[in-house]
């Protein structure tokens, strides 16, 4: 069989043991009779001799049981059948039982030992049957092609107790080889390159190693190597269908990674996308207004009232803070997206926060009556205090941008569950509950409630998002507290165990 078993071994190292076994049984059955002569009749000694058989023949084989037999007949014969001590026999009786004795224990003997060969053959197939199920979930869990390999090779490797080793073509179809098992010096020094030309779907024998390609419906993908010798019609079968199930696994885990490559491309293409159009509307808007107002300011400044001269500079001043806003969200998505975001931790109030995000959003602000509510008792925080201010400003953008002319908006603090939890509510339109997690995706943007027919970037919520998970806390969309508009609510760990930064 392909897969063997350590106990096919110990049987033949055990069998010197199992005979002197048999000898020690025969020594105890003697030892037993000896003591309990007095009290047993005659012809039931004869049972303890047979139980010692049936003991060796269920321990051990058919051998060390047609050896145990004949000792106990022997023994039997010479200690308690008369005249005693010798291996006449006086009684005619005695002659009957003696042959009945030899041929129950040959009989119970053989059986036994079918009985035993029989349990090992069964353990075998359990085993084997174990293996092949646990080569087979391996296959089908192997997230890439060097796993395949590994566990290909070990697994021919540990039924054979010899080395092993698969190759696969490389850029130029010549094979190299990919994983091996065993020491360098029992790889095989075979022609691989002529081996790989002229395989065929059947293995191949060279040098007392096995070549088995390792093939597809519609290719040839591997060539295995296994130093095991000629192998039979079952073997050859079986190891057939383990490379057949290999060179299955490593198509699928090409296809997976061809299609994660084709992801990867599609993605990046719409997010290329994305930020073209980010770049052609976000940013040229602001900039169309302060030309504008710049160029009226050049050409007819002296034709405007002190008034109208004002109205265009706030145009100007309020369009480039806008402007500087975008870029900043393109700089820290850039950050984020390539893991250089780093912390500078220091104890910060919430109320000096909040306050230096109001202020940068002061103009913008003007129109739309803002409540504060943040509880006495709010810690300190541990956290970059630069960067929770962005990301309270792009969440108060974000409710201007969707929120009615003099609609409310209320920014509470609470401590709750050794958390500061962050509440700011708008008055807007509101988000459906099924896109309420996909604004924190780069680039979404809703097609209703909030987001309306207004434009973003689709870059203020996810860097919110990236912002508050950097120092362990959590940002989520609900509805608004009075059925209307939304509430954005931020979740922040307090100090620095909870973190684990300093």
């Amino acid at each position: 069989m392909l897969l063997q078993d350590d106990n096919d071994d110990q049987l033949f190292t055990a069998r010197p043991l199992a005979y002197a076994g048999a000898v020690v049984i025969v020594l105890i059955s003697v030892s037993l009779s000896f003591l309990l002569h007095r009290l047993m009749p005659h012809a039931n000694l004869s049972l303890l001799f047979l139980t010692g058989v049936l003991i060796i023949s269920a321990r051990t084989g058919l051998g060390p049981s047609l050896v145990a037999s004949v000792l106990s007949f022997l023994a039997f014969n010479f200690f308690f059948t008369p005249p005693y001590y010798t291996f006449e026999v006086a009684d005619d009786g005695d002659v009957a039982t003696l042959i009945f004795f030899l041929l129950m224990a040959a009989i119970t003997g053989n059986l036994a030992a079918r009985m035993h060969q029989e349990m090992i053959k069964r353990r075998l197939s359990l085993r084997r049957i174990s293996n092949l199920y646990e080569f087979s979930r391996r296959m089908s869990s192997a997230t890439d092609s060097q796993e395949v390999l590994n566990t290909l090779v070990n697994h021919f490797a540990r039924s054979h107790h010899c080395a092993a080793a698969v190759y696969l073509p490389d850029n130029r179809s010549a094979p190299v080889q990919r994983a091996g098992s065993g020491p360098e010096d029992k790889l095989p020094d075979l022609d691989i390159e002529q081996a790989w030309s002229t395989a065929s779907i059947d293995p191949v024998m060279q040098d007392a190693w096995q070549l088995l390609p390792l093939i597809t419906d519609r290719e040839r993908v591997g060539l295995l190597t296994v130093h095991s010798g000629e192998m039979d019609s079952e073997q050859l079968q079986l190891s057939r269908s383990l490379c057949e199930q290999a060179a299955v696994a490593l198509h699928r885990t090409q296809l997976v990674a061809d299609l994660e490559q084709a992801r990867l491309v599609s993605e990046t293409e719409q997010l290329r996308s994305a930020l073209l159009s980010s770049v052609s509307h976000d940013l040229r808007t602001p900039l169309a207004s302060i030309i504008g107002s710049t160029t009226s300011l050049l050409e007819y400044g002296d034709s405007f009232s002190n008034e109208n001269r004002t109205e265009l500079l706030r145009t100007v001043v309020e369009e480039a803070q806008r402007l500087d806003r975008h870029i900043q969200n393109l700089l820290d998505m850039t950050r984020l997206g390539q893991g250089t975001l780093s912390l500078r931790r220091d104890w910060v109030d919430l109320h000096d926060i909040v306050s230096s995000a109001v202020e940068r959003m002061r103009d913008t602000l003007k129109g739309w009556p803002l409540k504060i509510d943040i509880a006495p008792d709010v810690p300190l925080l541990w956290v970059h205090g630069v960067l929770i201010e962005q990301a309270l400003v792009n969440l108060l953008d974000n409710a201007l941008r969707f929120s009615p002319v003099d609609g409310q908006i209320s920014l509470t603090a609470r401590y709750v569950d050794d958390r500061v939890e962050i509440r700011l509510c708008d008055e807007g339109p509101g988000i459906p509950p099924d896109e309420r997690e996909k604004i924190f995706d780069m680039f979404y943007t809703a097609r209703q409630g909030d987001r309306g027919n207004l434009h973003g970037t689709g870059l203020g919520l996810a860097i919110v998002r990236g912002m508050i998970v950097a120092h362990g806390g959590t940002v989520t969309a609900h509805g608004g507290d009075r059925g209307r508009g939304t509430c954005m609510q931020i979740r922040l760990p307090v100090g620095q165990s909870e973190n684990g930064e300093s």
